[in-house]
């Protein structure tokens, strides 16, 4: 009888912190495989610093169904370089998300076009983009990888890229998550070659999660770092 009950209290145990664990991941934001379920709407928002310029980022996401999300997304910056003027809207992006597999290897594909502003004279086309993500999620560890490729049509400035970026999400605690992620990318124009590390520390708060990071480029030994909100209604 001592043996069955103990058993029981076990079972009954173990049931109820996976299903605390798997609540407290449901609205993981920061979860690299994060995908928005039905009628779920996202919200990020926050500020960064880097290169002498303070920007603004706003983003948000809905669930069309299980395995359809669009977006879309608006950036605004200030510069206090003197030699440059780029200030003003930096972007203005819609994008489309769809879930190819969920089981215990996930997957997605994404598409997306960017309405350049003029803040960057760099990049003063239209961006359209189209990427693939993969990864697989454990109770306390997510491991993804992202390829995305970019590209502006313009008989002048026309150029194209490739972002490669493996990640590595680890769940702390039931509130704490630390990420870590490289992006590798490569350029048409090599002068637009990068390859940062980046650092986050999250804390949530049920559908809400408080994120700092920070990024470090190596081509032009140059940091930024920043702060956001991400709630889901």
């Amino acid at each position: 009888m001592k043996k069955k009950l103990f058993f029981i209290t076990a079972v009954s145990c173990s049931l109820l912190v996976f299903s605390y664990s798997a609540q407290s991941a449901e609205f993981d934001v920061e979860d690299p495989l994060y995908f928005e379920r039905a009628r779920d709407l996202t919200l990020r928002g926050g500020l960064s610093y880097g290169e002498s310029i303070i920007g603004v980022d706003v983003r948000g996401s809905y669930g069309i169904n299980d395995i359809f999300v669009i977006g879309a997304d608006i950036r605004y910056q200030q510069d206090f370089d003197s030699d440059r003027d780029w200030d003003g809207l930096s972007h203005l992006g819609v994008n489309v998300m769809y879930r190819m597999s969920g089981s215990t290897i996930k997957s997605d594909v994404f598409a997306g076009i960017k309405f350049a502003g003029n803040a960057v004279p760099a990049f003063s086309d239209t961006i359209y983009s189209a990427g693939f993500r993969l990864g697989r999620q454990w109770d306390t560890v997510t491991l993804a990888g992202m390829v995305k490729t970019s590209w502006i049509f313009d008989e002048v400035h026309g150029m194209a890229w490739i972002n490669l970026v493996p990640e590595a999400y680890f769940r702390v605690t039931d509130n704490w998550r630390i990420g870590t992620w490289l992006d590798f990318q490569k350029v048409t124009d090599p002068n637009f070659d990068q390859t940062w590390l980046g650092l986050k520390v999250v804390r949530q708060y049920g559908r809400t999660q408080y994120v700092g990071f920070g990024q470090y480029e190596f081509n032009e030994s140059e940091f930024r770092f920043g702060g956001r909100v991400n709630v889901v209604f």
